[in-house]
């Protein structure tokens, strides 16, 4: 089975977006928190646990330090090689959700190159980004997670702390009802849905330099 990373901004956004697949995933998947937050970092760690998924928390109070950040993603798919990363949408609202879908890209364009002599380069296949706080106005990328909903929707309900906004329930309903319309979208019961984003694959920094397409 191939390997997914989600690399979101804050501890509950890999839940809320992707949880589904990463349960899908299981321990082929890997969960990453650009930052961190002592309210949510024992929810974090049992979210991941009930998806069954590595969890990963970075130490960054906020995604002001990017280049920071980006070294630390760029060690990461090194260390784990990833095939498909999953982040942010780069329409989001959130700022942070923004900056932290702007150095995923570049972390996985640095991590391919082998121009380093200390390490082997790593080329992620794909890049997906997700419906963390909006959602995507024409998905190319449908997951059936219908096997895995109650396990996802579990997994929502371990961040206690976030469970007052939006009112009662706001988040297990709104998730519930997101993947009910991707599912129709899929003809399945329930699934999450992303947009593709373009990234290099070849080039003469890569390790693959080019591709025969006849």
């Amino acid at each position: 089975m191939d390997r997914i990373m989600t690399i979101f901004a804050h501890q509950d956004d890999e839940t809320f977006s992707a949880g589904g697949i990463l349960a899908k995933y299981g321990k082929n998947a890997v969960a990453v928190s650009v930052t961190f937050d002592e309210k949510r970092e024992f929810e974090f760690k049992k979210a991941c646990e009930i998806l069954g998924v590595n969890a990963v928390q970075l130490q960054n109070k906020d995604t002001v330090n990017s280049n920071l950040i980006k070294k630390e993603i760029i060690q990461l798919i090194l260390k784990f090689k990833p095939n498909h990363v999953i982040t942010h949408v780069d329409f989001d609202y959130h700022h942070e959700h923004r900056a932290v879908r702007q150095i995923v890209e570049e972390a996985i364009e640095w991590a391919s190159h082998t121009t380093s002599p200390d390490r082997q380069a790593h080329q992620v296949s794909s890049l997906w980004a997700a419906e963390t706080t909006v959602m995507i106005p024409v998905p190319d990328i449908f997951v059936n997670i219908t096997e895995f909903n109650d396990k996802r929707l579990e997994a929502i309900r371990s961040y206690e702390s976030q469970s007052h906004k939006g009112g009662n329930a706001f988040y297990s309903r709104f998730h519930n009802t997101r993947t009910t319309l991707r599912g129709i979208q899929a003809e399945v019961l329930h699934a999450e849905a992303f947009l593709s984003v373009p990234i290099a694959t070849v080039g003469a920094f890569k390790p693959k330099k080019y591709l025969e397409y006849l």
